[in-house]
């Protein structure tokens, strides 16, 4: 009897060992049952792992349908709008602690805290907060660090879960396309994106220096900055800069529409204008950034350099991989042509 009683306890030590999270904070996980995600990103990482149906409460900004965020054709309408909401949600807004405690769940997610906000809601909880990263800023920095980012962090997901196949899955789906991207095409011309979001939908001179699906490509943005992340550019500045192909993200569409109308004579003076080399792109960012779009854009890009790649095939692989094959079909189809 005492030898059970032992081994039980030695069993309940190993459960309970502190794991390190990505802000390298000791976090002792108990149980894995009942689950939360907080912040812009967290539980578009729990959907890439399928746990979509862990979750025990729903910051209210998750419930919109929007597929602009494409993870949320995994979430379940109906099961997720009796879900208990925990805040607002939005970068900088903390959830309704006190809701927190009342649903007692055995860990918390959370994304796009600080680390000071992370320590706060552990303490004040007595629940086990775990830090996942998009890497060190909102908008990304070179996609080399972002993505590995992401990867640590479905990684850590798995060991928490017990979902290291699933993670193991899709971290070596992602290098698979990662080294295909940078093999596939090779170009001398002069490229910009415009219409990145940022905290909310922006217009043509919204852009990011270190675009990822330019560089998985091993192509550059032409607008040179020493910026990391999200910048904003003039008018003048992309006159300047005359890019040969403008990519525009469809998030600001409608903005750019607008732009467009009023500037109309400034940006139709552009030789990709001109030359009917305008095209749009999936969301970027939207809750933080869209994984499965970074990948689908960078194939997009290459398939204006090399026509011969079948996108309607490789937009539904990553979807099928990402999001599942029976979630595929709820996205919203957006026709990838030339800007008109």
């Amino acid at each position: 009897m005492k030898f059970i009683v032992i081994i039980a306890l030695l069993v309940s030590w190993l459960n309970s060992s502190p794991i390190k999270d990505m802000m390298n904070r000791d976090v002792t996980i108990k149980d894995n049952s009942k689950i939360l995600a907080i912040g812009p990103g967290a539980l578009r990482l729990l959907s890439y792992m399928n746990l979509q149906n862990n979750i025990v409460g729903i910051e209210n900004l998750e419930l919109s349908m929007d597929l602009k965020s494409p993870y949320r054709a995994k979430l379940d309408e109906t099961h997720i709008k009796t879900l208990p909401i925990i805040g607002e949600g939005g970068a900088g807004k903390l959830p309704n602690l006190e809701t927190i405690i009342s649903l007692n769940p055995d860990i918390i997610f959370g994304s796009f805290l600080s680390l000071e906000q992370i320590n706060m809601i552990q303490n004040k909880t007595k629940i086990p907060v775990v830090a996942l990263s998009y890497g060190s800023s909102y908008g990304g920095e070179t996609n080399k660090a972002k993505l590995q980012s992401i990867k640590e962090s479905l990684s850590l997901i798995g060991s928490i879960m017990d979902k290291k196949d699933r993670a193991k899955e899709l971290i070596d789906y992602m290098n698979d396309l990662e080294n295909e991207l940078a093999n596939l095409t090779k170009s001398d011309l002069k490229f910009y994106i415009g219409g990145i979001g940022f905290k909310g939908a922006r217009g043509i001179n919204s852009s990011e220096s270190h675009y990822p699906s330019f560089e998985l490509l091993g192509l550059a943005n032409s607008i040179k900055s020493p910026k990391i992340g999200h910048i904003e550019i003039s008018v003048e500045e992309l006159i300047h800069i005359n890019p040969d192909i403008i990519f525009l993200d469809l998030l600001g569409k409608n903005i750019i529409n607008d732009e467009l109308k009023s500037k109309n004579t400034l940006y139709k003076s552009l030789n990709a204008f001109q030359n009917n080399k305008v095209f749009w792109l999936y969301p970027y960012n939207f809750y933080n950034t869209n994984i499965e779009n970074v990948y689908i854009n960078s194939f997009i890009i290459a398939s204006k350099i090399n026509p011969d790649i079948d996108i309607i095939h490789k937009q539904k692989e990553i979807y099928n991989m990402f999001l599942g094959s029976n979630n595929s079909d709820k996205l919203e189809k957006t026709n990838i042509t030339t800007f008109e």
